[in-house]
């Protein structure tokens, strides 16, 4: 029996300060529980018939002297409640109890636990329970903390009992025999024992099975035949532990042979569902394979599963023979359109075939069982086309199928030519009916479940027949001919039948006629059922309307459209007897005879713009023969614009605040005119800013550099402004001038988009709307980037890096850039790129700045921008035969690869090319060695290469890639 002691630091989490001595654990799958104690006692050697159960106070072991000196001797005992334990399996138990003191902590003490009897009411030192097993000593003291924490591993007798089914466990925590009379291993404890414990319910198997044929499970005597495939074998059953997954492991093996047993771990599907894909394939042809599955949660398995048994049956069926005496495959045509024939299906000496797959044209879908194994079966099948095919395959009882057959053969062309004109549901439609077989000499027809009627056939043309379809849906309609009494061809259409009524209309339908405005048109309201008398309507979703219907049934509507544009009808009839019938939808387009008007910059809604701000204005028109179009703004001048096709753009500046009007006609190549469109639009009274050194939405200026804004009255009697920077938030007042304008000078202090709010005052102290001007103040800086950064270092000394350089500053015209405060030196900014390559060779490791600064033809500069970067420690690799990421050499030339130190003190390189193996050369006194290659093969290679000091420092590595020609 296994015992430990633990450090009170492990079991604070635990015990806590005052020993937890109940059950804290949560309900979950793999159960972490502390079990406290249900009852204790202790037994005193010097009141042996006098029983300490459940007392106040601390728990006694060993010899220990009370307050007059005289010694005791006491054993302590502890039951535990362990019924939630009983069909679990115990991963840990740890029974653990805390000191409250020791006489002696220098040297380490024994400390026993034993299961024992329960204690009673009547427990004492004369009484006390019986021993039965010992689980553990434990050695207290010595090195370990003391007073500290007592721990024992009970996991194995705690299983037992578990096992068991009983309900308690009762311990006994004494010294053993010759330690317990000792005062100096006497020790008090803290009667306030757990049990931590992880356990967790094994999952239990319900049913397995193949999942085709559905959870089948063959027997020893009458195993389950299967094909040479993969089958998906699954497993059911249950966890008492809700959150636990629940996993299958399979296992299979020939019968009679367990050497050749495999086992494999399924997939979870939830529901505690387990299926494994299994390929039956690897065993041989009439091989009896026994298989099971056991259960798994993740922790602990179940038992495993009575097994099941399958027979591999690796032989295919023989193609099936098919036959039909009506429709043989001789080539030629034969029976008729719609005439039905048998066709049978043989097995062909194949005793085990269960059933035929069967289909048109190729597919083999649909399945007829066979009447005991090997027998015919019968289909009866209806040919509509003059030349059809059927596929069929066979399959056994082990779910093999055979080679598909294809039985092809023509039908004569014999079948009626149907027209069906649909009148609705209860109104009489009818069947336009005719043929181009001679001899026919009458028709039979049937509506949907109805009894065949038959007709004479009509010798003169097509055979009407008045028919009633009396209620809606998709109804069957048959059509048979017949010589005498030989059925001949057949025809058969599922006709959809609807009380939809109909709209007609010679003035609105689209795309023949469309409505004009103004112009009266009519719409012509049919049934679509019997009993209509009136319909209801609405136009665009509009108010619901109705008009009454005439005794046949129709409605004629009047409509004067008012409005262009496109338009949708919604009618549906009413019957006498309250039936609503579904809807019809009609969609036309209505001309308006006013030109359309409409403007991006002022809208009709709102106030926009401002005054001296133009706008653009849209005139289209859906009405032909357009000549010109005729605007006037407000009380101007009327002015002419030619179209473009029909439509015009014209733009116009308004030079009024408040409400304006814009009118437009249209003059026809006719002469006439069309009705005026009136356009009114509001222009905002906001003052309006102009600026050239900071345009609207645009870039200009830099910060510092002062630039000029008017401020432009947007009515009249402005006699201020105030404006408001939004980086400073400080209003600005200045007075406007004798016309109403005014001219500040504004100095931004800062780069990027600014917001300049404006607003104007009368006289009267009237306050106009705000005007937000947005401007962009350009950036002064050079811009600098790189792949080299300040914080993470890259190449060494010697190596070539480069910055690009940029500037919003347009009038930059050179940029001059200096490495760690050395000579500055200059480069053209290239014209007609975004930036500008600086390149510098790096002439120390560690930290390093590079300085840029931008020069105007002026002679004016820019702020200085300085570029802080890490400068690693690298070598540099060069070869003449395979220069750095280009195409040269070939397979088998050599190639010479020089390397140099990237800091100083490298006495030897180490190289690698692709995954080979590293290579050391010895460096000169200059930190410069070679190494030759040869390429054994054409492509891209990659060598890296690294240098080390003497003191044995390797420095980074340097990643080196070339092309090798393929010829």
């Amino acid at each position: 029996m296994r015992a430990r002691r633990m450090l009170a630091v492990s079991l604070g989490i635990v015990l806590g300060a005052g020993l937890i001595g109940v059950d804290t654990a949560p309900a979950q799958a793999y159960e972490h529980r502390t079990t406290g104690k249900s009852g204790w006692a202790y037994t005193d050697s010097q009141q042996p018939r006098k029983s300490f159960v459940n007392t106040d106070g601390d728990a006694p072991v060993g010899a220990w002297t009370d307050a007059t000196g005289t010694k005791h001797k006491s054993r302590s005992y502890f039951t535990f409640d362990v019924s939630r334990f009983r069909g679990t399996v115990i991963h840990k138990a740890d029974l653990v109890v805390a000191e409250r003191s020791a006489a002696d902590c220098s040297i380490a003490q024994p400390v026993e636990l034993w299961r024992t009897d329960p204690i009673t009411a009547t427990t004492s030192w004369a009484s006390s329970p019986r021993r039965r097993e010992l689980l553990g000593t434990v050695q207290a003291g010595g090195e370990a903390a003391c007073p500290g924490y007592l721990a024992w591993d009970i996991m194995p007798a705690l299983q037992k009992i578990a096992d068991q089914g009983k309900q308690t466990l009762t311990v006994e925590i004494r010294l053993p025999h010759g330690s317990e009379g000792k005062l100096s291993h006497g020790r008090k404890l803290r009667p306030f024992p757990v049990i931590n414990s992880e356990a967790n319910h094994a999952p239990t198997v319900g049913q397995i099975g193949l999942d085709f044929p559905s959870w089948a499970c063959g027997t020893a005597a009458k195993p389950q035949p299967v094909g040479p495939r993969s089958y998906t074998l699954m497993v059911k059953g249950a966890d008492a532990d809700p959150y636990d997954s629940y996993n299958g492991q399979f296992a299979a093996w020939p019968v009679g042979d367990e050497n050749q047993r495999a086992e494999k771990l399924g997939s979870s599907y939830g529901g505690a569902l387990s299926k494994l894909s299994w390929d039956m394939s690897q065993y041989p042809d009439g091989t009896v394979v026994a298989w099971t599955v056991r259960a798994y949660d993740g922790y602990d398995f179940s038992a495993w599963a009575k097994p099941c048994y399958v027979k591999v049956d690796a032989q295919r069926p023989a193609a099936p023979v098919v036959t039909s005496e009506k429709y043989p495959n001789d080539g030629l045509p034969h029976g008729g359109s719609g005439v039905p024939g048998t066709f049978t299906f043989k097995a062909n000496g194949s005793p085990d075939v269960v059933g035929y797959y069967w289909g048109r044209f190729g597919d083999a879908y649909y399945y007829i069982p066979a009447p005991s194994p090997g027998a015919d079966v019968t289909l009866e099948y209806t040919p509509t086309s003059f030349s059809d095919s059927l596929s069929v395959r066979s399959v056994d009882s082990a779910s093999n199928s055979s080679e598909t057959v294809h039985y092809e053969f023509r039908v004569k062309s014999t079948a009626p030519q149907v027209e069906v004109t649909m009148a609705g549901i209860g109104l009489p439609s009818k069947l336009a009916v005719s043929t181009n077989v001679e001899g026919v000499t009458e028709f039979g027809y049937r509506i949907g479940d109805g009894a065949e009627t038959r007709v004479p056939v009509n010798p003169d043309g097509p055979t009407e027949i008045p028919v009633t379809f009396a209620e809606g849906g998709l109804v069957k309609v048959e059509v048979r001919s017949y010589a005498g009494s030989e059925l001949v061809g057949g025809y058969t259409e599922n006709v959809s039948v609807r009380d939809l009524p109909t709209v007609e209309s010679d003035d609105f339908d689209f795309p023949e006629h469309d409505g004009v405005v103004d112009r009266p048109g009519t719409f012509t309201f049919r049934p679509g059922r019997t009993g209509v008398v009136a319909y209801e309507y609405t136009f665009g979703g509009g108010d619901l309307l109705r008009i009454d219907a005439a005794a046949d049934g129709t409605a004629v509507l009047r409509w004067t459209p008012t409005e262009g544009g496109w338009h949708v009808l919604n009618v549906w009839s009413i019957s006498a007897d309250g039936t609503v019938s579904e809807t019809q939808e009609q969609q036309f387009n209505v001309i308006d005879t006013k030109p359309y008007v409409s403007s991006s910059t002022y809208y009709e809604n709102g106030a926009w713009g401002g005054v001296g701000i133009p706008g653009e204005f849209h005139f289209d028109t859906g009405m032909p023969d357009v000549d010109v179009y005729l605007y006037r703004l407000n009380d101007g001048p009327e002015q002419v614009v030619d179209p473009d096709y029909s439509w015009a753009q014209v733009t116009l500046t308004p030079d009024r605040s408040g409400s304006n009007t814009l009118t437009v006609r249209t003059r026809f190549q006719d002469g006439s005119f069309s009705p005026t469109r009136t356009y009114t639009f509001e222009v905002s009274d906001a003052p309006v800013v102009k600026s050239e050194d900071y345009p609207e939405n645009g870039g200009g200026g830099q910060p510092g550099q002062t630039g000029r804004f008017t401020f432009n009255p947007g009515r009249s009697g402005v006699t201020e402004y105030r404006y408001v920077l939004e980086y400073t938030g400080e209003e600005q007042v200045v007075a406007a001038g004798a016309d109403g304008r005014a001219t500040v000078e504004i100095t931004p202090a800062h780069s990027g988009y600014t917001l300049l709010t404006v607003t104007s005052r009368t006289a009267d102290g009237t306050v106009s709307p705000e005007r937000r001007y947005y401007f962009r103040v350009r950036d002064a800086r050079v811009n600098v980037s790189s792949a080299y950064d300040e914080y993470s270092p890259r190449g060494g000394i010697g190596s070539v890096g480069t910055f690009g350089v940029y500037t919003e500053i347009s009038e930059v015209t050179t940029f001059e850039y200096q490495l760690n405060g050395g000579a500055w030196q200059s480069v053209p900014k290239k014209p007609d790129a975004l930036a500008t390559d600086i390149t510098v060779t790096m002439d120390r490791n560690g930290a390093n700045l590079i300085s840029v600064r931008g020069r105007t033809a002026a002679g004016d500069y820019t702020p200085q921008t300085d570029y802080p970067f890490l400068v690693g420690t690298a070598p540099l690799v060069s070869s003449g035969t395979y220069p750095a990421d280009r195409w040269s050499g070939g397979v088998g030339v050599a190639g010479e690869f020089t390397f140099t130190q990237g800091s100083p003190g490298v006495t030897e390189f180490e190289y690698t090319v692709e995954d080979g193996q590293p290579v050391t050369v010895a460096a000169n006194a200059a930190g410069v060695a070679t190494a030759t290659f040869t390429p054994t093969s054409a492509g891209s290679y990659s060598m890296r290469v690294r240098g080390r000091t003497a003191d044995g420092v390797w420095t980074d590595t340097t990643s080196y890639y070339f092309l090798v020609n393929y010829s």
